[in-house]
């Protein structure tokens, strides 16, 4: 059996879910890992078995027996990251937000349209089954109607704001609804009018965010991020999605409150569609995900579940919804101020 093997350049929370969603794909192997904590490597090479590690990213780019980098770092080293992979011959599978402007989205495409190598954007929703049976039951207009509007809400606890401030949340956090907008309605924004609050003086960014957007084929949609969810509420996220139809409704939540917990006064809702554990393995929308990757590079499919061009457009309504917060108008797309 060929093994693709994988190269991980950042190894925080969701690094590591990386590599235990590979070492639950038999064709999957964790060669390396990167990140500039010597100590924290050393503790997940011997915890997950893994053969290499390299405190210096450049030699996990030149390691020559890498198949697949995946870039699990910070927002702002996104593109760099990736333009080395693709340098040095390997396919990415890149976090989101790919990037933090049009710009250098742009500048993502144009290096995937010189390449035979996949960039593929990791808008982990679409790999889960109650997303993609979402969009499948709204391709048929016929049966189910032309789509009117959209709602959506992620809403997260308090105490993850702290960790994760150091972008704004539309692209923390609504960047994964803002993917599921395009994907379903498959339109660019055409304008968007938003507002943002600080709950306190001393946040780098805003905790609170709402927006109301019209796309290019004239679904209304409607936006909410609020990163004050209690935390005794003991849910990793809160989310909805609402879609209205010219014949009726679609509903979603996700991860839901299909399994609730409460042990010693602490409520906890747990996660069974991104990344559920059964008999000690990940499963679910991570696992789907790296799979699809491994698809990709071994020629079962080519054709990427997300392209770079989508995820482009969806950074750019990011980039246009932060822009109507920051200045308290309407921005129309074309007209963001430089």
């Amino acid at each position: 059996m060929k093994k693709v093997k994988f190269g991980i350049v950042g190894v925080g929370d969701f690094g590591v879910m990386h590599i235990q969603a590979l070492k639950q794909l038999p064709e999957a192997e964790v060669h390396a890992v990167s990140c500039r904590t010597e100590s924290r490597l050393k503790a997940i090479c011997e915890k997950y078995k893994i053969p290499n590690w390299y405190t210096n990213v450049d030699d996990l780019m030149n390691d020559p027996e890498i198949d697949v980098i995946i870039v699990a770092t910070g927002e702002d080293t996104h593109y760099s990251f990736t333009e080395k992979a693709i340098r040095e011959g390997k396919h990415v599978l890149l976090e989101k937000p790919i990037c933090l402007n049009v710009e250098d989205g742009k500048k993502l495409l144009e290096l995937e349209q010189n390449t035979d190598l996949y960039i593929l954007p990791g808008h982990i929703l679409r790999y889960d089954a109650s997303y993609n049976n979402a969009y499948r039951i709204l391709q048929n207009e016929d049966m189910y109607g032309k789509i009117l509007s959209i709602r959506v809400k992620r809403n997260v606890p308090i105490e993850r704001f702290s960790l994760h401030s150091r972008t704004h949340p539309v692209f923390m956090a609504l960047a994964h609804d803002i993917d599921i907008i395009t994907w379903l309605t498959n339109s660019r924004i055409k304008s968007v009018c938003g507002i943002q609050k600080k709950s306190k003086e001393e946040y780098r960014s805003p905790d609170i965010v709402f927006g109301i957007a019209e796309m290019e084929n004239g679904v209304v949609c409607n936006l909410e991020t609020q990163w004050r969810l209690p935390n005794e509420f003991g849910q990793y996220l809160d989310t909805e999605l609402t879609v209205m139809t010219e014949k009726g409704q679609l509903k979603l939540n996700c991860p839901g409150n299909t399994l609730v917990s409460m042990f010693d006064g602490k409520l906890e809702s747990h996660d069974m569609t991104l990344w559920p554990e059964i008999n000690g393995e990940i499963t679910g929308a991570l696992v789907n995900e790296n799979k699809h990757m491994i698809d990709l590079v071994l020629g079962r499919t080519k054709k990427p579940i997300v392209t770079v061009e989508q995820a482009v457009r969806g950074i750019e309504f990011c980039q246009y919804l932060i822009e109507s917060c920051n200045t308290g108008k309407i921005v129309e797309r074309g007209c963001m101020t430089k």
